[in-house]
Parts: structure tokens; sequence; C-alpha cells
């Protein structure tokens, strides 16, 4: 007689089956739980205004998002506006974002050059990367994409003048 555990078919056959059971489970929350609208609409921020500048070229407009870490009104406009569903469409389609800290070595030279003087602010750049206006402040999200569209439909004749 050989050394064998019999293993009951019972047994077998449920641990089979909740094995199954599992996979399936998984499978169906791995397609259910992915928020697939919400995965389209995710904002890719760029670091760097030139790479932004760069992937654009041609293609879309620019909107660099100019930011200090201590700015209450730049995380309120994160919070409310860039996380609203139709804003992260719109800007998606429209636009490749940048988010460039104004403290930060990389940040520093971009506020100077484009007369940041508050934060928030919103650099918005053409397709070909010629910088045509900026926004200064807070926005709700519709209020925001009405003013980005008519930035971009009657740009100021000074671009960096203050609102």
């Amino acid at each position: 007689m050989k050394n064998e555990i019999k293993r009951s078919p019972v047994r077998t056959r449920a641990a089979r089956l909740f094995v199954l059971a599992t996979v399936a489970v998984a499978a169906v929350a791995a397609v259910v739980l992915t928020p697939v609208a919400q995965a389209a609409n995710d904002l890719q921020w760029a670091t760097d205004l030139n790479t932004g500048l760069a992937q654009a070229k041609g293609k879309k407009y620019v909107l660099a998002d100019i930011y200090t870490d201590w700015c209450g009104w730049c995380k309120r406009l994160d919070r409310d506006t860039f996380a609203d569903p139709q804003m992260m469409a719109y800007l998606n389609t429209k636009f490749v974002c940048v988010k460039v800290n104004a403290e930060h070595a990389n940040g520093q030279p971009v506020a100077s050059k484009y007369r940041v003087k508050g934060f928030p602010c919103a650099l918005v750049f053409d397709p070909s990367g010629k910088i045509i206006g900026k926004l200064s402040g807070y926005f709700k999200p519709g209020d925001y994409k009405q003013a980005l569209e008519d930035l971009i439909k009657h740009p100021p004749s000074d671009p960096l003048a203050e609102e």
C-alpha cells in the first residue's frame, strides 16, 4: 500500500469551484470597478513648460498652471476646477497641461519671464508656442472654461499684462 493522501472528491470539487469563483469575482470587479470614463479624463500634467510646448507643437494649446505649495486658491483650483470631469475632458481635448511650481528651480524663471505676480496664474500658449494671455486667480469649472475660450477667441494686445 502506498502512502497516499486520499482526497475527497467533494473537497477537491469545492476547492476548484472556490478558486474559479474567486477568479471570476476578481475579474468582474476589475472590469466594473475600473473607472474607464475617469481614467480617460485624468489630466496628465507635464512639469516642464518646454516639454509641454514641444508636445503641443502644432496640435494643441498649452495651459501652464503656475502655482505655489502654500497657495490655498491654487489647491482649491486643483480640487474643484481641475478635478471636474467636464473640465478634464475639455482640457484633455484642447490643451497640453503643465504644472509649474513658481518657487522651484525650473519654475522661478518661468514665473519671472511671464511676469506672474499672483497665484494661481494660468499661462495660455497657442499651438505654435506663442503666449496669448494669462488667467489670474481662482475660477469655478464653467467660468474657467469660458475664460479660456474668451482668451483664445480674443487674445489681449499685451498677453503679459495684468488683468
